[in-house]
């Protein structure tokens, strides 16, 4: 089977990463860095996994006319800059040039209809790429929930409720799930082309959809990626992304 044949029968999905600098006998070395777990989750449900290094905002445009779907990844704070808020002293790491390559490639997916995923960070890209904003630090000790775990991302900690007028009810037919936790912000303002699909206890949104149902946009709190191969509510959602990025047999 040649490359063409190759990329007729299975999805390009994109994945968005980062740049970490690594060092190897006292030199720093800039390296690309994506969770591979991404890579295998992409792998398992049939789509083809490249992963779309930080480079310039120019080079989001291209990353849209090559893929059938993308994957915003986790990783760093988006900078508040981008919704227009000054800095909180609770803000941590951010990365200026991996905002200003993902936030346009959110619109230039969504022109070509491409569908589009975001875990973590990546439901926040997706959020303020659509005009929303984000709260830059939920950890409190009074909070019911605590939404950074301190045991492995490949174990839920806590429970969702799933909006069952909502497309992500309609994909799992579920209206619960046990999902993963490792963050310390999450949405504040929605974007108006969104709309809550699920919530914790504590209200924090942690999924949502577009409301044109044209648009397939997934934004999750949290992992499915670290949660697929033990859990099939969230194998079915990774699913059901691919089916929405075409090219099934």
């Amino acid at each position: 089977m040649g490359d063409s044949d190759l990329k007729k029968n299975k999805p390009i999905i994109g994945i968005t990463s980062t740049i970490l600098d690594i060092e190897i006998k006292g030199e720093v070395n800039p390296s690309v860095q994506t969770n591979h777990q991404y890579v295998k989750a992409v792998n398992e449900i049939g789509g083809i996994p490249i992963v779309l290094p930080v480079i310039n905002k120019e080079i989001a445009k291209e990353y849209a006319d090559i893929c059938d779907g993308i994957i915003f990844a986790s990783g760093e704070d988006i900078n508040p800059s981008n919704y227009n808020e000054p800095p909180l002293k609770e803000l941590q790491k951010t990365n200026i040039a991996r905002d200003e390559m993902e936030l346009p490639l959110v619109k230039y997916a969504l022109e070509k209809r491409i569908p589009i995923m975001g875990t973590c960070r990546g439901l926040g890209v997706i959020n303020v790429a659509l005009g929303g904003s984000m709260k830059q630090n939920i950890e409190t000790k009074e909070r019911l929930i605590s939404h950074n775990q301190e045991i492995s991302r490949k174990l839920p900690s806590h429970n969702v409720t799933i909006k069952e007028d909502s497309h992500l009810y309609q994909l799992l037919g579920v209206n619960s799930a046990l999902v993963n936790s490792k963050h310390h912000q999450a949405i504040d303002v929605l974007a108006d082309s969104l709309r809550i699909a699920a919530t914790a206890e504590d209200g924090t949104i942690e999924a949502v959809e577009a409301i044109d149902k044209d648009l397939f946009i997934l934004g999750l709190q949290f992992h499915p990626e670290e949660l697929y191969s033990a859990d099939t509510n969230m194998l079915n959602l990774l699913k059901f992304f691919r089916k929405a990025c075409g090219k099934d047999n």
